[in-house]
């Protein structure tokens, strides 16, 4: 009973490691199936000894010089494959090099998209600013932390998540000012109104659509 355990246990321990390790080719390159480089996305290269030793054989050695090491001209990380054709010699510090160089190549390419990325987002978001309060003026901020813009027309708005205006219902001006109601006109229908002086001394009170109606001064 017990040989029969650990011969299951063996047999389902080589099965999922055969699984893990499945692989699927593509010319003379071997991939590993559903894994990938974490730096590029790219699939895992399993690496050939069999492609190693043809390309030694054919630059006339039967193993790796001494000081020198095989590198893939083209990254098996950036896609290169495993084939002779994209291998080379470099002597280990030109291989040092090298492979710096190409983190660098990589780490600027990354950054450059992400910055592209952004400089789009923010072109849209002032794009979006710049057509919403065109023509417009500032006016105030709500009670809801929205701000307010008044229309060439005067009429009241505020931009919504989806970039739209949404008017507002207008609202009474709120600036002190000096007034004297007995020396001007006021419409028998605006007996209630508040008669307020504008910034050149003209008299006027709100209307019902928001707008200013300016009053006669009396004789």
């Amino acid at each position: 009973m017990k040989n029969k355990l650990i011969l299951l246990i063996t047999f389902l321990f080589f099965g999922l490691t055969s699984h893990s390790q499945e692989t699927y080719k593509i010319g003379k390159t071997e991939y590993y199936v559903g894994q990938n480089y974490s730096t590029t996305g790219k699939p895992v290269v399993k690496r050939s000894e069999s492609n190693k030793l043809t390309f030694l054989k054919s630059k006339g050695y039967s193993e790796t010089p001494y000081g020198y090491e095989i590198d893939h001209k083209i990254p098996l990380s950036e896609g290169g494959t495993d084939d002779p054709s994209n291998m080379q010699l470099l002597t280990i510090e030109q291989h040092k090099r090298k492979t710096s160089r190409e983190r660098t190549n990589r780490t600027n390419s990354t950054y450059s998209s992400t910055k592209k990325n952004y400089k789009s987002t923010s072109t849209y978001t002032n794009s979006l600013y710049n057509n919403s309060s065109s023509n417009s003026s500032y006016s105030r901020t709500d009670t809801k932390g929205r701000t307010i813009y008044k229309g060439s027309r005067g009429g009241e708005y505020y931009i919504n998540s989806s970039g739209k205006k949404v008017y507002t219902s207008s609202k009474k001006s709120t600036t002190t000012t000096n007034y004297s109601p007995s020396s001007y006109y006021t419409p028998r229908s605006s007996s209630t109104r508040t008669i307020q002086t504008g910034s050149r001394g003209g008299k006027y009170y709100i209307n019902s659509n928001g707008n200013k109606t300016y009053v006669k001064k009396k004789n």
